[in-house]
């Protein structure tokens, strides 16, 4: 498990468990431990789960797959391409959807993801973004909208 996750997830979560030979055969577990030190290759933590009620196909020694749900980050998540900078900040541009011109906001990015970024300050419900061709914009500039009715 990363150490990000072992900070920031749910204390004592459920942790559902599959067989990988065969992912229909399931059951719920509990961590009952977890390893005080990071993994120095992987730099991850091992977990040890406790499994509740196992069906008798998930023999001590089968290979399984764990996963708990965790609740989405507060945010709104947007492609890596949207994000630029603005004064060594991060930023993107916002398309004003009557005008059809952009601005560049300057906004917080709660989590960077490999292909997205999840914006956790600047950003409101509804609002365009550009994701391409961020960095050859100018304040002001008209755009076009994609899939937009012209």
């Amino acid at each position: 498990m990363p150490e990000q996750l072992i900070r920031t997830g749910p204390r004592d979560p459920a942790v559902e468990i599959a067989l990988s030979e065969d992912p229909t055969v399931k059951a719920i577990g509990r961590v009952r431990e977890v390893s005080p030190q990071a993994d120095s290759a992987t730099r991850t933590f091992q977990v040890k789960v406790d499994i509740i009620n196992p069906p008798e196909s998930m023999r001590l020694g089968s290979t399984v797959v764990g996963r708990i749900k965790l609740s989405a980050p507060p945010g709104v998540e947007v492609p890596g391409s949207a994000l630029t900078q603005a004064d060594g900040h991060p930023a993107v541009w916002i398309v004003d959807p009557r005008s059809q011109t952009v601005s560049l906001r300057g906004v917080e990015v709660a989590r960077y993801d490999q292909a997205a970024v999840v914006i956790s300050k600047g950003l409101e419900t509804g609002e365009f973004v550009v994701t391409a061709g961020v960095q050859t914009l100018r304040p002001g500039q008209k755009v076009s909208i994609l899939g937009a009715a012209s």
